[in-house]
């Protein structure tokens, strides 16, 4: 990874819970030091001596008389918030993102959660000036009048999913697209940590955007992302519109224009996510000749919208993460 590894301070006044989601993230490689707070004091006293890069902070922390504490931190935090908690109270400030606690108790709940909040901190570390990578644009080929497309559909765990997946991509295969279900200000972000990953040319999705050879097109938070063609090859659009099975990006938007656009010059991929964004979409690629790929059970942080996808009759190929790289590649020739 091209950053060094992120020094995350978490706080909370739940002694267990700040246990649970330290021992969670020092799992990942990503993370170096990793130092815990329980009260408001101990919080600002360890952001002056410890410096991290990245706080997480409970809600219950953060009453209004704190609220200076993160401007002035100078600190990007992500916020917990339990239930009945507000996003729209901790909204300001220093606040790059928020994760709701689990409602249940399971093991699998805190996976998830913990999972979420490590995506979380990457994608707030990405903000900082020092810790990125700056690359050179990578040389762009134009897609021809017959040139495939490569979609990409992730929600819960797809960020490091799909990052995985770049990462092992050459930079001569078609256009890809990317839709993960992120909030809107934070897929730039994500966009320039790929871009760091890879010698494929990753960027925020602009309305218009050619879709080329070596680039990778992420769907911007709060806009669809369709694709188009025209005399000259692929372009995208990104709109406004209503939620689509719940989400703006919706997988399924994506999906569908693949299919009606491109039909069996495509190839979808659909990763990890809760609920069934793209299950159809998938299908109606796959009804269209495009060979589709869903990640398998196994390394799925939630097997949902594969699930769906699969028990539909929607992917060709069901595969583990680590082989749907070399699935693309052998397939998109």
């Amino acid at each position: 990874m091209p950053f060094r590894p992120v020094q995350v301070l978490i706080a909370d006044d739940s002694t267990v819970f700040l246990s649970t989601l330290m021992s969670g993230m020092e799992q990942d490689s990503a993370f170096g030091e990793i130092r815990t707070a329980d009260s408001v004091s101990q919080l600002v006293a360890l952001s002056h001596t410890f410096h991290p890069d990245v706080m997480v902070v409970g809600a219950c922390l953060l009453s209004k008389s704190e609220t200076s504490f993160m401007k002035s931190s100078g600190v990007p935090v992500v916020v917990l918030l339990r239930a009945g908690e507000n996003a729209a109270e901790i909204q300001g400030g220093n606040a790059a993102d928020y994760v709701r606690l689990p409602s249940s108790q399971s093991l699998k709940s805190w996976q998830v959660f913990c999972s979420e909040v490590c995506v979380k901190v990457k994608i707030a570390a990405v903000a900082m000036p020092a810790r990125t990578h700056v690359f050179p644009a990578k040389a762009k080929s134009p897609a021809g009048e017959h040139e495939k497309v490569i979609v990409i559909g992730a929600s819960t765990g797809g960020t490091d999913a799909t990052a995985d997946i770049i990462k092992r991509l050459p930079p001569h295969l078609p256009g890809i697209l990317i839709v993960q279900h992120m909030p809107s200000g934070f897929t730039k972000m994500y966009a320039q940590r790929l871009n760091s990953l890879t010698d494929i040319h990753v960027s925020e999705a602009q309305d218009g955007d050619r879709v080329e050879r070596g680039t990778a097109l992420i769907a911007p938070g709060g806009l669809h992302l369709l694709l188009k063609k025209d005399s000259k090859g692929y372009y995208v659009t990104c709109v406004r519109g209503e939620r689509v099975n719940g989400h703006c990006p919706s997988v399924g938007v994506l999906f569908d224009s693949a299919a009606k656009t491109a039909g069996p010059a495509a190839l979808g991929v659909l990763l990890t996510g809760m609920g069934r964004d793209g299950a159809q979409g998938l299908l109606h690629m796959k009804q269209e000749g495009a060979y589709t790929i869903g990640q398998d059970e196994s390394t799925c942080v939630v097997y949902g919208m594969p699930r769906e996808a699969f028990e539909i009759g929607a992917v060709v190929q069901q595969a583990p993460l680590q082989q749907i790289a070399d699935l693309i590649i052998l397939h998109i020739k």
